[in-house]
């Protein structure tokens, strides 16, 4: 039974290290944080208190958010994109 028991907790162990290590490769390894993206969002014009940084704000909590907002190339670029995705989920 020791035997048995021994081979769960075996089992259990190398379970927990594969779930741990998957988990640790889907991290965020892009480089792009929130607040860094942030800040863009602000030199592209869109200052606290306006729609586009409360839809930014919303939206960047996503990775894929944050890396398609970084393909834009110029300031209005972005700010355009940030005006057309608040346009689009609340209609103003």
């Amino acid at each position: 039974m020791q035997d048995q028991v021994s081979k769960i907790v075996s089992f259990h162990e190398r379970s927990t290290a594969s779930v741990e290590s998957l988990a640790r490769s889907r991290e965020d390894n892009s480089g792009l944080s929130i607040k860094e993206v942030m800040s863009i969002v602000k030199e592209s014009g869109a200052a606290p208190g306006t729609k586009e940084f409360f839809i930014a704000s919303e939206l960047f909590t996503k990775k894929a958010e944050r890396e398609m907002f970084m393909t834009l190339d110029t300031p209005q670029e972005r700010f355009e994109w940030l005006t057309m995705k608040h346009f689009v989920k609340y209609g103003h």
